[in-house]
């Protein structure tokens, strides 16, 4: 079954994603992200920043400093996980993740990020690390408040994007009369219903 052509399952798909990166309030503007780390397998939720479909790529931010940019160095085969409870939808998607950093794609959403966002690019710590007591490393005049634009810049150097292309979907639909799955091929541009 070709993939894109006459597919309504792909249709909805491509649907549900970019509602996801529009509406803050759509089960998947959260989605989870897997990558393999150095002991197994790693997740973690992230948010859904934009769904390029006629590129296939699902995009979010983070920081630069992060540990999933090594693991996605050295090991670009990653998930995206989104599930709807209102929906009754999951979407697993198997992905091909780039890192952006100091290149146009970078530039360009750094540019479009609002300053509520860039505040958590301000922190003075790199994630993940062992700190001594409880703080999230935000200098004390940013407590509570949304940095300036100026302010905002001092964190420009840990913003970092990640570019997801998709090869394939396993898209799952629960509903009483009977479920859906389907899989969907990127890749090679096919289809075929799989067992629920």
């Amino acid at each position: 079954m070709d993939l894109k052509m006459n597919n309504d399952i792909f249709i909805k798909v491509s649907k549900l994603l970019e509602n996801g990166a529009k509406d803050r309030n759509h089960d998947f503007h959260i989605m989870t992200f897997c990558t393999i780390g150095k002991l197994g397998v790693e997740a973690r939720s992230v948010v859904l920043r934009n769904f390029d479909k006629e590129r296939n790529i699902i995009r979010f931010h983070t920081d630069y400093r992060s540990p999933k940019l090594n693991e996605i160095t050295n090991n670009p085969n990653t998930v995206c996980l989104v599930y709807s409870y209102k929906l009754k939808t999951q979407l697993r998607i198997k992905t091909i993740s780039s890192i952006h950093y100091d290149d146009r794609t970078w530039k360009e959403s750094w540019e479009s990020t609002g300053l509520s966002s860039r505040k958590c690019y301000l922190t003075k710590y790199n994630p993940s690390r062992n700190i001594e007591e409880k703080d999230d490393g935000l200098p004390l005049e940013l407590k509570g408040k949304t940095p300036t634009l100026k302010q905002s810049e001092d964190g420009k150097k840990n913003f970092c994007v990640v570019d997801n292309k998709i090869t394939e979907v396993d898209y799952l639909y629960l509903k009483s009369s009977g479920h859906e799955r389907m899989w969907l091929d990127f890749q090679n541009n096919k289809s075929s219903w799989i067992a629920p």
